[in-house]
Protein backbone atom coordinates (compact mmCIF):
# COMPACT_ATOMS: atom_id res chain seq x y z
CA UNK A 1 0.00 0.00 0.00
CA UNK A 2 1.06 4.00 -0.53
CA UNK A 3 0.25 6.87 1.63
CA UNK A 4 -0.04 10.04 -0.05
CA UNK A 5 0.81 13.38 1.38
CA UNK A 6 -2.26 14.92 1.53
CA UNK A 7 -3.06 17.69 -0.86
CA UNK A 8 -3.09 21.42 0.51
CA UNK A 9 -5.85 23.32 2.23
CA UNK A 10 -4.00 26.20 2.49
CA UNK A 11 -4.46 25.83 6.76
CA UNK A 12 -8.41 26.39 6.22
CA UNK A 13 -10.68 24.62 8.51
CA UNK A 14 -14.21 23.59 7.28
CA UNK A 15 -16.78 22.17 9.93
CA UNK A 16 -19.98 20.86 8.33
CA UNK A 17 -22.97 21.81 9.96
CA UNK A 18 -24.54 19.63 13.36
CA UNK A 19 -27.55 19.58 11.78
CA UNK A 20 -25.86 18.18 8.12
CA UNK A 21 -24.36 15.73 10.40
CA UNK A 22 -26.44 14.55 12.28
CA UNK A 23 -28.86 13.81 9.18
CA UNK A 24 -26.52 11.86 7.60
CA UNK A 25 -25.97 9.69 10.93
CA UNK A 26 -29.99 9.20 10.92
CA UNK A 27 -29.80 7.85 7.30
CA UNK A 28 -26.97 5.80 8.37
CA UNK A 29 -28.88 4.74 11.31
CA UNK A 30 -32.11 4.43 8.92
CA UNK A 31 -30.39 1.82 6.86
CA UNK A 32 -28.82 -0.28 9.77
CA UNK A 33 -25.82 1.33 10.73
CA UNK A 34 -24.75 0.45 14.75
CA UNK A 35 -21.33 2.08 14.59
CA UNK A 36 -20.36 5.46 12.22
CA UNK A 37 -16.67 6.23 11.59
CA UNK A 38 -16.16 10.38 11.39
CA UNK A 39 -13.90 10.71 8.16
CA UNK A 40 -13.00 13.73 9.04
CA UNK A 41 -8.95 13.61 8.78
CA UNK A 42 -8.64 14.91 12.46
CA UNK A 43 -11.66 15.46 14.60
CA UNK A 44 -10.29 17.85 16.75
CA UNK A 45 -9.20 20.24 14.81
CA UNK A 46 -12.53 22.02 16.06
CA UNK A 47 -13.03 19.83 19.40
CA UNK A 48 -15.84 22.01 20.57
CA UNK A 49 -17.56 21.50 17.63
CA UNK A 50 -17.27 17.50 17.24
CA UNK A 51 -17.89 17.08 21.05
CA UNK A 52 -21.37 18.81 20.37
CA UNK A 53 -21.84 16.45 17.74
CA UNK A 54 -21.13 13.42 19.45
CA UNK A 55 -23.03 14.63 22.52
CA UNK A 56 -26.11 14.71 19.70
CA UNK A 57 -25.51 11.77 18.36
CA UNK A 58 -25.64 10.14 21.71
CA UNK A 59 -28.78 12.03 22.88
CA UNK A 60 -30.72 10.84 20.10
CA UNK A 61 -29.15 7.07 19.02
CA UNK A 62 -27.65 6.56 22.78
CA UNK A 63 -26.51 2.30 21.93
CA UNK A 64 -25.08 3.82 18.35
CA UNK A 65 -20.98 3.55 18.66
CA UNK A 66 -17.82 6.01 16.72
CA UNK A 67 -15.01 6.41 15.66
CA UNK A 68 -12.96 9.01 15.17
CA UNK A 69 -9.17 9.96 14.28
CA UNK A 70 -7.56 12.52 16.41
CA UNK A 71 -4.12 13.99 16.07
CA UNK A 72 -1.55 12.75 18.78
CA UNK A 73 -0.94 16.55 19.29
CA UNK A 74 -4.75 17.21 19.63
CA UNK A 75 -5.12 14.23 21.93
CA UNK A 76 -2.53 14.90 24.68
CA UNK A 77 -4.09 18.60 24.19
CA UNK A 78 -7.32 17.42 24.65
CA UNK A 79 -6.51 14.97 27.16
CA UNK A 80 -9.84 16.01 29.42
CA UNK A 81 -12.41 15.14 26.98
CA UNK A 82 -11.17 11.74 26.41
CA UNK A 83 -13.67 10.19 29.51
CA UNK A 84 -16.27 11.83 27.58
CA UNK A 85 -16.19 10.40 24.43
CA UNK A 86 -16.21 7.02 26.31
CA UNK A 87 -18.97 7.80 27.58
CA UNK A 88 -21.05 8.84 24.72
CA UNK A 89 -20.32 5.84 22.28
CA UNK A 90 -16.41 5.89 21.00
CA UNK A 91 -15.35 2.83 20.44
CA UNK A 92 -11.57 3.54 19.08
CA UNK A 93 -9.18 6.41 17.76
CA UNK A 94 -7.46 6.59 15.01
CA UNK A 95 -3.98 8.36 15.37
CA UNK A 96 -1.84 9.07 12.39
CA UNK A 97 1.74 8.35 14.52
CA UNK A 98 3.64 7.31 11.33
CA UNK A 99 6.81 6.99 12.63
CA UNK A 100 8.78 6.38 16.03
CA UNK A 101 11.89 8.42 14.68
CA UNK A 102 11.94 11.93 15.39
CA UNK A 103 13.74 13.15 12.61
CA UNK A 104 10.69 11.36 10.33
CA UNK A 105 8.13 13.19 12.28
CA UNK A 106 9.80 16.67 11.98
CA UNK A 107 10.30 16.01 8.21
CA UNK A 108 6.83 15.02 8.14
CA UNK A 109 5.78 18.11 10.45
CA UNK A 110 3.62 15.57 12.20
CA UNK A 111 3.18 18.01 15.21
CA UNK A 112 4.45 15.28 17.35
CA UNK A 113 7.34 13.60 19.01
CA UNK A 114 8.67 9.76 19.98
CA UNK A 115 8.04 10.90 23.60
CA UNK A 116 4.44 11.97 22.96
CA UNK A 117 3.09 8.80 21.59
CA UNK A 118 3.06 6.64 24.70
CA UNK A 119 1.37 9.35 26.36
CA UNK A 120 -1.21 9.85 23.87
CA UNK A 121 -1.88 5.84 23.96
CA UNK A 122 -2.40 6.22 27.70
CA UNK A 123 -4.86 8.75 27.28
CA UNK A 124 -6.74 6.17 25.16
CA UNK A 125 -6.58 3.81 27.38
CA UNK A 126 -7.19 5.44 30.57
CA UNK A 127 -10.66 5.91 28.90
CA UNK A 128 -11.03 2.66 28.06
CA UNK A 129 -11.34 3.73 24.27
CA UNK A 130 -8.63 1.41 21.80
CA UNK A 131 -5.62 2.93 20.26
CA UNK A 132 -5.64 2.49 16.83
CA UNK A 133 -2.08 3.72 15.09
CA UNK A 134 -1.32 4.55 11.43
CA UNK A 135 1.76 4.14 10.10
CA UNK A 136 4.01 4.83 7.32
CA UNK A 137 6.44 2.41 7.40
CA UNK A 138 8.44 3.46 4.50
CA UNK A 139 10.10 7.03 4.17
CA UNK A 140 12.85 8.45 2.19
CA UNK A 141 14.35 9.11 5.16
CA UNK A 142 13.13 6.20 6.75
CA UNK A 143 16.52 3.69 8.09
CA UNK A 144 16.23 0.45 9.11
CA UNK A 145 16.39 0.89 12.93
CA UNK A 146 13.66 2.73 12.82
CA UNK A 147 11.70 0.08 11.16
CA UNK A 148 12.85 -2.32 14.21
CA UNK A 149 12.15 0.62 16.78
CA UNK A 150 8.48 0.70 15.30
CA UNK A 151 7.74 -2.73 15.41
CA UNK A 152 9.63 -2.76 19.24
CA UNK A 153 7.22 -0.25 20.42
CA UNK A 154 3.91 -1.97 18.90
CA UNK A 155 5.03 -5.21 20.71
CA UNK A 156 6.03 -3.65 23.93
CA UNK A 157 2.93 -1.54 24.09
CA UNK A 158 0.50 -4.79 23.28
CA UNK A 159 -0.64 -2.88 19.92
CA UNK A 160 0.05 -5.72 17.59
CA UNK A 161 -4.38 -6.55 16.93
CA UNK A 162 -4.52 -2.85 16.67
CA UNK A 163 -2.81 -2.22 13.42
CA UNK A 164 -3.81 -3.29 10.49
CA UNK A 165 -1.06 -5.86 8.82
CA UNK A 166 -0.99 -3.41 5.66
CA UNK A 167 0.23 -0.28 7.65
CA UNK A 168 3.67 -2.18 8.41
CA UNK A 169 4.28 -2.16 4.45
CA UNK A 170 3.19 1.64 3.46
CA UNK A 171 5.32 3.49 1.74
CA UNK A 172 5.03 7.11 1.03
CA UNK A 173 3.91 8.96 -1.86
CA UNK A 174 5.32 12.25 -2.61
CA UNK A 175 2.53 13.60 -5.12
CA UNK A 176 2.92 17.16 -7.18
CA UNK A 177 1.10 20.15 -5.10
CA UNK A 178 1.38 18.11 -1.76
CA UNK A 179 2.70 19.36 1.50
Amino acid sequence: GHCPIPSVYEGRFFALSKETVLEDIRQQVESGARHITFGDPDFFNGPTHAIRIARNLHKKWPLLTFDATIKVEHILKNRALFPELKELGCAFVTSAVESTSDRVLRILEKGHTKEDIPIALEIARAAGIAFRPTWVAFTPWTERDDYREMLRFLQENDLIDHVDPVQLALRLLIPPGSL
